[in-house]
């Protein structure tokens, strides 16, 4: 699955007026049919779907977050992207984020659903229950990618514990790790202080976060900057390979670094991240 340093929100009921705000570079596209849409606007979300351009964006593909199949709108959803063949806007769906996910049984149902498609869409679940909290691995063993959804999560709980909350990123992200996906961290809903949003991100990537969902455009650039790749960073991991490769004794200790077994498999898993495709484990 392609790694995006971040996912750019825009509400499918609006997106033909939020066009000429939707930003390119380092950032997948993802058109909204859940949250950012009210219910009685729905309807209206999905009509935009088959009638939006999206052919002057720049962007290769869209992703789609529908709502859940456990509701009328989510089936109606699925049912939409079915009749429009698995294309939205003239681009092909690349990825249909799924909410609410609490098994691997619920990845499996929609993975069925779409499959019918031409080119079936990747699947991006949600960890945003506490039943897929505990089930992260699972979950993780049949996605394509995971999202952190903690409003949702909170939601669910009688307060905000730190703790948990802790346990629960840490749980999707080796989840992710384990099985070679991209993870995104939740959006942010500060939309003015961006040292704020610099913060949280920050903080998201060095709890292995691959990139972070935004809902508007001065979020972007913090975000890509944060989770986009250094200079000379994918050059300093093959230079770990290359050397380590040349070194007759298969260990070495220098002033600045240790050349050993477990930081090259770093140094690869690091490359195929930051290539840009995720490599499933199966």
């Amino acid at each position: 699955m392609k790694v995006h340093p971040c996912l750019f929100y825009v509400p499918a009921s609006r997106v033909d007026r939020l066009l000429k705000n939707v930003p390119r570079d380092s950032v997948a596209l993802v058109l909204d049919l859940e949250d950012s849409v009210p219910k009685q606007a729905k309807p209206t979300a999905r009509q935009r779907l088959g009638e939006v351009d999206l052919t002057g964006t720049g962007h290769s593909g869209v992703w789609l977050r529908i709502n859940s199949i456990e509701t009328p709108d989510g089936m109606l959803d699925i049912q939409t992207v079915l009749a429009l063949g698995g294309e939205i806007g003239g681009l092909p769906l690349e990825t249909v984020l799924v909410p609410k996910v609490c098994d691997a049984r619920d990845v499996a149902i929609y993975r069925s659903l779409l499959s019918g498609l031409p080119n079936p869409p990747e699947i991006c679940s949600f960890i945003e229950t506490v039943d897929a909290v505990e089930n992260a691995f699972e979950i993780a063993a049949v996605s394509d990618g995971l999202c952190f959804g903690q409003a949702d999560l909170v939601a669910e709980m009688w307060a905000p514990d730190e703790s948990y909350l802790a346990h629960a990123r840490a749980r999707m992200c080796v989840a992710a790790s384990r099985y070679g996906l991209p993870v995104i961290d939740t959006n942010s809903f500060e939309l003015w202080d961006m040292d704020a949003v610099r913060s949280q991100s920050e903080a998201a990537k060095r709890c292995g976060y691959t990139g972070k969902a935004a809902i508007h455009p001065k979020q972007v650039d913090v975000i890509v900057e944060t989770f986009g790749t250094a200079p000379g960073e994918l050059d300093a991991h093959h230079q770990t390979i290359k050397d380590y490769e040349a070194d007759e004794a298969g260990f070495a200790v220098s002033k600045d670094r240790v050349l050993a077994p477990p930081f090259v498999l770093k140094a690869r898993r690091m490359i195929a991240l930051l290539d840009g495709i995720a490599r499933p484990v199966r």
